[in-house]
């Protein structure tokens, strides 16, 4: 397993207990930067993540062929390890006494159950840091032991409701994002209390809210409420200054592109690419507000001049000229981006089952650090005798015993 050297989290351990996509995002990010991180699996319930069908290579099953999987876990180890049984229990409490961090992910009376809450943990290793990642946090009343996806995260604090459109039901975004965005905040607060821990020696827990996360994602919908008592309802793609301000049909199949105007500037470079057309000089179109006031009829007649253009060409255009604007993208345009190509965002991994794929890096770059840790995502289990053997110091009979006991499984 290749390893960058000189990463900014060498020399930090990460026992990642965490499924599906919220842990294993945030320990993503901390492997990235040059943690060891062992994901701690096991063959009693694998991780859906390895098994989902649609991420499979060329349609062909296998644990390590998900491409889901590898986008969630290069740069990590793997272990599988029976949390039901004493022994696994006890080994894996072994591998926190070794750690800076334990991640968990699991809904409240499961993380009890499996012996995986600070309280638990902190008794193992008094400054562990235990981030624990949830649909409503795991302190509070009834919904802190609720269980649930990013989805039902969304649901719950109301941004479905609020990004309908006007008198519509709720529409839901599509994808998990609740997931990647709390893993993505969770990283800030992680450091943190590493940085508190080496000042202090006391270690913390992280208790991190899927549905808080969503909340700070939206604050107009709610400061509107606490400052002036005003529900705002569904405003689908409008603003409440900016107008245009909404996405338009463009030339071929489901093309579109987002045009956002806020200022009196912005709007003389859009009339003069559309070629100054009459109807632009009217009076109600004359200011800021009054085309926020006529925003239906602005969108019918912005949405006639793109329905023959091409969305990224014309996003360029716009671009140039000072309008903002970008090309509604799908997946396939996205790949093929040269912008995301050229920044190093994509890379290729060559795997030595599923072939070569294209996967996303981290979207930031550190002038300091030429490559984060992109090693290959770990095949199950692929490190038992490296961890139990090399770390916790089990000779090879006895991890063949755990392994025939099901312990080490």
């Amino acid at each position: 397993m290749l390893i960058v050297a000189g990463l900014p989290l060498d020399g930090i351990r990460v026992t990642d207990f965490s499924w599906i996509i919220n842990g294993p995002q945030t320990a993503l990010w901390l492997a990235a930067m040059g943690a060891e991180v062992i994901k701690v699996e096991s063959q009693v319930y694998l991780d859906y993540m390895r098994i989902g069908p649609p991420a499979m290579a060329d349609g062909i099953p296998g644990p390590n062929r998900s491409g889901i999987f590898h986008n969630l876990s290069y740069g990590k180890k793997s272990v599988t390890l029976n949390l039901a049984t004493a022994k696994g229990r006890e080994l894996a409490y072994e591998m926190v006494k070794r750690s800076d961090f334990a991640i968990e992910c699991f809904a409240a009376p499961h993380t009890r159950k499996l012996g995986l809450t600070y309280d638990q943990l902190r008794a193992v290793k008094p400054d562990i840091i235990v981030i624990s990642i949830s649909l409503l946090g795991k302190t509070g009343l009834e919904p802190s032991q609720w269980v649930g996806w990013g989805p039902m995260a969304a649901s719950y604090v109301g941004m479905f409701d609020a990004q309908a459109y006007p008198g519509g039901p709720p529409r839901q975004t599509g994808g998990t994002w609740p997931d990647y965005a709390i893993a993505t905040a969770v990283v800030f607060h992680a450091l943190a209390a590493l940085r508190y821990r080496d000042r202090t020696g006391k270690g913390q827990w992280i208790d991190a809210s899927m549905g808080e996360t969503v909340i700070g994602e939206m604050p107009e919908w709610f400061m509107d409420y606490f400052m002036n008592g005003r529900d705002r309802r569904q405003m689908a793609n409008r603003d409440d200054r900016m107008a245009p301000h909404n996405t338009y049909r463009c030339k071929g199949d489901d093309k579109w592109i987002a045009i956002a105007v806020g200022s009196d500037e912005e709007w003389d470079a859009l009339c003069r690419e559309m070629g100054s057309p009459e109807w632009t000089k009217h009076p109600k179109f004359g200011s800021q507000f009054e085309r926020w006031k006529n925003s239906a009829e602005i969108d019918r007649r912005l949405g006639e001049w793109t329905r023959d253009q091409d969305h990224i060409e014309l996003a360029r255009r716009l671009q140039e000229a000072g309008v903002p604007a970008g090309p509604v993208l799908d997946s396939v345009e996205v790949h093929q981006d040269p912008h995301l190509w050229q920044w190093g965002y994509w890379w290729r991994l060559v795997h030595h089952e599923a072939g070569e794929r294209i996967l996303p890096g981290l979207p930031v770059k550190c002038s300091a650090i030429p490559r984060f840790n992109y090693a290959s995502p770990p095949d199950l289990g692929q490190h038992n005798r490296e961890v139990f053997g090399g770390l916790l110091g089990l000779s090879d009979q006895e991890i063949v015993k755990l392994m025939d006991e099901k312990v080490i499984y």
